[in-house]
């Protein structure tokens, strides 16, 4: 038999942690809020059952403000899962309690986790699981993601709540407010729960307003202020009763926080530590890169070229692909430096420590947690987008996303900085990410003043605890990230590399300034001529506009390896600053004509970045050359 098990809990609480220790599952594990956009499902058996489980974003309430919250609202409204477990913070219980009373009202058939339970354990925290049941009136269990402590207890109680549902006595909000309750529920159609709506309607969550239009039963803020009020009196006589601590455990996070969220030294702090993350990724993966670069070069000659099908194995798929594995390992040191900060709790600091900048551009720290997702890939900070509340702010956010220097840019950076800065890489790497910043802040201010007017909504979020970070979450980490450039090896950057190999070969094999390829970029060269840029580039550009990886494959082809490109360091920094600034990927387009649905908008990216790509290449290439 199949229970369906839907998985609530605000950001932050463990939930994915426990959904992939109780189905196995690797969905990678973020540490800020928001990484859940969509549902996602697993199962397991156990006994004579199969649990299914619905994996919900996290939200802090079931009045829906974004889309992520209206995905889970509308989950648990109208396909309610057979058994609903709630996930609460065992450390900071109040706002997943708050959670929980909703989940009640809703009429779910409800289990309370108690979650990181080892943590509170260690900071003297005890819980009278009893007392909670208790005061709850639904099944308590108290589980560690973490250790698999009370993982199977949870499936038990699973199944024993399927087997017979609990009903909890409804919390009251004083007679006041009951009599509005009544009231309002004489609205609400019966194939709803009538008192949810009726609360939902008193807190004047907008879609219930729209669904229950026939009453004209009028309130103000004060009433949802009230409601808000007696649910929090409620759960904090519930934790006072419950909860009791043997010890200060907020003293060392408050003490890192005074100093790493400093109004003053939190950006420096910020700097120093994204630079020492690009020294430790170029320290660490330069033996393996020469390797790996070496192998290669020997596998090319020892296959040479002297045939068409010869040349299409080497100069075609071995330069081609092999150009961009080579710098695997510089990426996967990469995702490992930043992998240690965010699993430390450090990067959604991040957001808090640039609100006030961001502010000033008309976006909150919650746009910027969306953009570092960019870092990664810009799809997935666009798709994030969905979990911003004002439209304007998603909009922008999805607009400037591809000026964050995703990971596709990563071997195009190494392979320039190799060429032309091998004695400063850390310095350049560090450079050009700071400038992918500089440029999304300028977008964002452009976008705002142009196209999008409004007011900046507040932000608000909840820090996640400072953890020790944990070697298996790193490594899972490191490879989700790491992992798509090995499979874009294999599939477009392959293709790809046939196909400039191809228009590189014919229709002189002998001579490439003759080839299909040479007659497209020179064709071109004319426009790329104030920045320095040869029929090479221009042609490689031009390849790169479908994924940027393609870029390093074609200069591999054009000059026979990455070891015989020649860029002057004018060229080269003018190459790195048009290629952080123009047209990611046409996978990154598609995201903004599917985000925004509209054609202006994607028509404006595709422009602008172009535009303004040009404009600052130029600026470098004309002052590097008056300069030296």
């Amino acid at each position: 038999m199949v229970i369906t098990v839907g998985l609530l809990g605000n950001p932050n609480v463990g939930k994915t942690s426990l959904f992939n220790k109780l189905v196995g599952a690797r969905q990678y594990v973020a540490n800020w809020p928001g990484v859940t956009v969509t549902r996602i499902e697993g199962a397991t058996s156990y006994r004579d059952y199969t649990l299914h489980f619905v994996d919900l974003p996290g939200v802090y309430s079931l009045s829906a403000t974004s889309l992520d919250e209206k995905v889970t609202r509308d989950f648990l409204l109208f396909t309610p899962p057979n058994v609903t477990v709630v996930v609460i913070d065992s450390m900071t219980p109040e706002q997943g309690m708050y959670l929980l009373l909703e989940s009640l009202e809703l009429g779910l058939n409800v289990v309370a986790v108690f979650n990181t339970i080892d943590e509170a354990k260690k900071n003297g925290i005890n819980i009278d699981k009893e007392a909670l049941q208790t005061f709850l009136g639904v099944p308590v269990v108290l589980t560690s993601a973490h250790t698999g402590e009370g993982i199977d207890e949870l499936k038990e109680t699973i199944i024993n709540s399927f087997k017979k549902v609990t009903r909890t006595k409804l919390f009251e909000y004083g007679e006041e407010i009951e009599n509005l309750i009544k009231k309002v529920e004489n609205c609400v159609s019966n194939e709803y729960n009538k008192r949810f709506m009726a609360i939902k309607y008193l807190e004047n969550d907008k879609f219930v307003r729209e669904l229950i239009n026939n009453c004209d039963f009028t309130t103000d803020e004060s009433i949802a202020t009230e409601i808000a009020k007696k649910r929090y009196e409620y759960i904090t006589a519930i934790i006072s009763r419950c909860f009791t601590k043997s010890n200060n455990l907020l003293s060392t996070m408050e003490a890192l926080d005074h100093v790493l969220t400093h109004k003053y030294l939190g950006i420096p702090i910020f700097i120093s530590l994204i630079y020492l993350a690009f020294n430790f990724t170029f320290k660490t993966s330069e033996p393996l890169v020469g390797l790996l670069e070496f192998l290669f070069g020997k596998l090319v000659e020892f296959i040479g070229n002297d045939t068409m099908f010869k040349s299409l194995i080497s100069d075609g798929i071995i330069n081609g692909v092999g150009s961009v594995l080579a710098f695997i390992p510089s990426i996967f040191a990469l995702f490992f430096a930043l992998g240690i900060m965010e699993e430390s709790g450090y990067l959604p600091r991040i957001a808090f420590i640039m609100d006030k900048l961001m502010y000033s551009l008309r976006l909150t720290g919650r746009s910027f947690m969306t953009l570092l997702l960019g870092f990664g890939c810009n799809v997935s900070s666009i798709m994030a987008a969905r979990g911003l509340s004002d439209e304007r702010e998603r909009i922008t956010t999805i607009l400037v996303s591809p000026f964050i220097s995703c990971n596709a840019r990563i071997p195009v950076y190494l392979m320039i900085i190799g060429v032309a800065f091998s004695q400063y890489k850390a310095e350049a790497f560090f450079l050009i990410y700071l400038l992918s910043i500089v440029l999304t802040a300028i977008s964002s201010r452009i976008v705002n003043k142009v196209i999008l007017k409004g007011e900046t909504v507040p932000f608000i979020m909840e820090l996640p605890r400072y953890r020790l970070p944990k070697l298996s979450n790193i490594a899972v980490y490191m490879w989700n990230r790491g992992k798509h450039f090995i499979e874009k090896a294999g599939t477009i950057i392959f293709a790809a590399s046939i196909i400039v190999w191809a228009l590189s070969y014919f229709p002189d094999p002998n001579n490439i300034e003759n080839s299909f390829v040479a007659m497209i970029g020179k064709s071109l060269e004319f426009l790329f001529r104030p920045l320095g840029f040869s029929w090479q580039t221009v042609s490689a550009l031009i390849f790169g506009g479908v994924a940027k990886e393609i870029i390093v494959s074609s200069f591999s082809q054009f000059y026979n390896g990455i070891e015989n490109v020649v860029l002057s360091p004018a060229t080269a920094a003018t190459l790195m600053v048009f290629v952080l600034g123009y047209i990611p990927c046409f996978a990154t387009l598609a995201a903004i004509k599917a985000e925004t649905n509209s054609n202006k908008y994607t028509l404006f990216a595709i422009l602008y970045s172009l535009t303004i790509s040009y404009f600052i290449a130029f600026l470098v290439n004309i002052s590097w050359r008056l300069l030296s």
